[in-house]
């Protein structure tokens, strides 16, 4: 059954160069108890897609529209901001920002910023609110002491943690993972990738799980949707995407990985990707991609099915390259 889902999305800015075309008609959905990743390269929108969802919006946009529809809920592109933060911010959508630092006040302790949700949203009393903060560290695997410390007194890791922790204090069902290990070393990263299975599968959650990090999606992710220049251009199963790439960005990106047990020399992505202020006419890939011809500089590819898999492609030689 559907939890979320995304019915050609925009969100663009407003900027002196014109309308940045951030998201630009995005469709998706995400199932009960499904882990989607979204994939792309830094700048094709992943983080805007996130921020449009749950309705987080800076004064600048220039066009917001389509239609996201959420756990009964309605449309949360039409539904006014009282009703965004009463019903849906950390009830029904929580997210987990992109640098744990950046998202903890450095003067207010850890109890205070995971307390202060609850007695705002549940009218607990502060005892109250510090009991299930309390627990909600617990749950993400930190000590009882952790709640009375300051961000700057936590390791990179344990403020992931604390952040996750405040994430989940409410029991969203959906929780948007906006690069949750992107400033981490290598075994951290690993340790809260076992840390977010784990309460996937204790809590029932669904997650978006946004990332350039091929190797993260692959474990943790149940289907992968691969963005470009503000538009998704391949969605499937974990498997599919990974074994059998259709689209030919989805096959470059999975080549320019390195691998450990096979004897392949890596390839790039040649030139960069679009401005997304004035994109390339036609397919956007088409001025990287090496099999484009005169049909891809024209005519724009749309999201097909693409065999029996419930696979999406957008490209008009979907299964003939690469």
């Amino acid at each position: 059954m559907a939890l979320l889902t995304v019915k050609d999305l925009h969100l663009h800015y407003r900027t002196s160069r014109g309308p940045v075309r951030a998201v630009d008609g995005v469709s998706f959905s995400l199932d009960e108890g499904e882990t989607l990743a979204i994939v792309g390269e830094s700048g094709c929108g992943k983080s805007s897609l996130a921020y449009s969802i749950i309705k987080i919006l800076p004064r600048n946009v220039h066009r917001y529209d389509g239609s996201i529809l959420f756990n009964n809920v309605g449309n949360l592109v039409t539904l006014d901001e009282e009703s965004m933060r009463t019903r849906v911010r950390w009830r029904g959508i929580a997210i987990v920002f992109q640098g744990a630092m950046n998202a903890l006040n450095p003067v207010l302790r850890v109890g205070s910023q995971i307390s202060e949700t609850l007695m705002l949203h549940l009218n607990l009393s502060k005892e109250e609110a510090v009991e299930r903060a309390k627990r909600a560290l617990e749950d993400v695997g930190l000590p009882p002491y952790v709640i009375d410390r300051y961000p700057h007194e936590l390791s990179g890791g344990m403020k992931q943690r604390v952040v996750i922790g405040m994430a989940l204090v409410m029991r969203p069902k959906l929780v948007i993972l906006d690069e949750p290990t992107s400033a981490l070393d290598v075994m951290t990263q690993a340790n809260i990738i076992n840390l977010l299975k784990r309460l996937k599968k204790e809590l029932s959650l669904s997650y978006l799980f946004i990332t350039h990090d091929l190797a993260l999606a692959s474990e943790l992710a149940d289907r992968v949707a691969i963005m470009y220049a503000g538009r998704i251009v391949e969605i499937g199963s974990a498997d599919d995407i990974f074994n059998n790439p259709l689209h030919p960005y989805t096959q470059r990106l999975l080549r320019s990985v390195p691998l450990l047990r096979v004897d392949r020399e890596p390839i790039f992505i040649p030139g960069a990707p679009p401005d997304l202020a004035s994109p390339p006419s036609g397919c956007r890939f088409h001025p990287r991609c090496p099999f484009a011809n005169e049909k891809c500089s024209t005519e724009e590819p749309l999201l097909r099915v693409f065999g029996d898999n419930n696979r999406l492609v957008a490209c008009h030689y979907a299964g003939e390259v690469g």
